[in-house]
């Protein structure tokens, strides 16, 4: 039996799985070249509009004041002098403490053809003017807008106050919304993207057995964050998210403390996941301390297990994410369980179709799986390309007992791809699992 000091535990840590570091994938510029031909061909008759950092995808910014003119090759041609109509990049002046204080950003001055692959670039102080001038070669202009949901359910006006600007300076044009054209034309991720979403799901996969071979009573929900965040950032991720949750917190869907001692008989759900290069990615597993999962909770945890294999198995092209859920809910309901079932079976991934963003650079990472998509992705059936979370769970607090477990799935040409499988989620794998010795942490000696 593994014996440690949780005094001393995460003092050193060692890498005994080399072969996983090879560096993050940065941003590629032919995917956001590759967007931004999609989105020409579907807005022939105008131009767009946007600020803040969440189309990143369309330009590799993620830098919260980058601004975009969007002008499709077709509308450009048109005007009276074409060189002087071309997509813009809107962008900070640099930064003199950029450096020195605070990471360097991409800033009017540098080089946007090689970072985003967009020929102009202009200061953030001509982009209101510049927005005054579309009248000369468009009557539509195209503006993401809606008022996104925030706590105590007042409203993020930021987008509306961009569409408001448009119509102010622009009285007699038409101004269609964008939001959802942006929206459609990301439920399907570009094939390099999946290539970095592999990657990151690996990533992932590799830090939730390190933090199941650590597991046991004694140490605390913080040693198994530590460890799992090691291993992700070790092996390239920008940015890691973890619930730890065991014993009452494992029926906590958000529990963020992570600070609870782990006691034998306890459960512990670990939801992590992280942000490699431009993707995300997400995976939930179910511990027990002990190493041995009781009578009652393999029950339980077998329920969630049944439930999320059998809405995976119907995930092709074509399925909404509405009728995954049926599917699951339909096993936990006939088990006895569905007044425990508390939650949705999916969000969504990377953007479009998305519900609201958990990851503070908007990079990826989706959150709540409650309906309100704003895509409407219980509605909208998947493609070839789509990414999302199957993620059933079972929460009876009046027993500390809460099993989620959850994957990460691509949408395949004829079905589907658990990216995050390497996870071990069979009852007698997990134990297995948890009798190994960890590779990448050790005792302080």
């Amino acid at each position: 039996m593994k014996r440690r000091s949780s005094l001393t535990l995460i003092g050193f840590f060692v890498s005994a799985l080399a072969a996983l570091a090879q560096g993050p994938s940065g941003p590629d510029v032919r995917v956001f070249t590759a967007y931004r031909e999609k989105l020409a061909a579907l807005i022939p008759d105008g131009i767009a509009v946007l600020e803040g950092r969440e189309y990143g995808w369309l330009t590799g910014v993620y830098n919260v004041d980058a601004k975009l003119i969007f002008v499709p090759p077709s509308v450009g041609a048109k005007a009276p002098d074409p060189a002087a109509w071309k997509t813009t990049l809107y962008l900070p002046l640099k930064d003199p403490r950029a450096g020195v204080w605070d990471d360097p950003r991409l800033s009017y001055g540098d080089d946007v053809l090689k970072a985003a692959g967009i020929e102009n670039s202009a200061p953030q102080s001509a982009f209101i003017v510049d927005i005054a001038k579309l009248s000369s070669i468009t009557d539509t202009v195209y503006v993401p807008y809606r008022g996104l949901p925030v706590v105590g359910g007042s409203e993020v006006t930021v987008p509306l106050r961009l569409r408001d600007t448009v119509v102010r300076l622009l009285p007699g044009l038409r101004v269609k919304n964008l939001a959802p054209i942006l929206e459609d034309l990301r439920w399907a991720k570009h094939p390099l993207e999946i290539e970095i979403m592999r990657r990151s799901c690996a990533i992932t996969a590799e830090a939730f057995m390190e933090a199941s071979r650590l597991a046991e009573p004694g140490l605390f929900e913080s040693d198994l964050d530590a460890a799992a965040s090691y291993v992700m950032r070790r092996e390239g991720a920008q940015h890691t998210f973890l619930i730890i949750g065991a014993g009452p917190n494992s029926c906590i869907l958000h529990h963020s403390d992570n600070d609870r001692r782990l006691e034998d008989g306890d459960l512990v759900v670990i939801d992590i996941g992280n942000t490699y290069g431009t993707m995300g990615t997400d995976l939930t597993r179910t511990i027990p301390v002990s190493g041995t999962f009781s009578v009652e909770q393999r029950k339980v945890y077998d329920i969630v297990l049944e439930a999320q294999r059998k809405a995976i198995a119907g995930v092709k092209p074509g399925v909404t994410l509405a009728e995954v859920h049926r599917t699951a809910r339909e096993v936990i309901d006939k088990a006895g369980y569905g007044k425990y079932f508390i939650h949705g079976t999916s969000h969504t991934l990377n953007g479009g179709a998305a519900v609201r963003a958990r990851d503070p650079l908007l990079q990826g990472l989706l959150f709540f799986k409650e309906p309100g998509d704003r895509y409407a992705a219980d509605r909208n059936p998947a493609r070839e390309g789509t990414m999302f979370t199957v993620e059933p769970g079972i929460y009876i607090p009046e027993k500390n007992l809460g099993v989620r477990i959850e994957d990460s799935v691509l949408v395949t040409q004829n079905g589907h791809e658990v990216l995050t499988g390497a996870a071990p989620k069979d009852a007698a794998d997990v134990e297995k699992l948890m009798r190994e010795r960890c590779r990448y942490v050790r005792e302080k000696e």
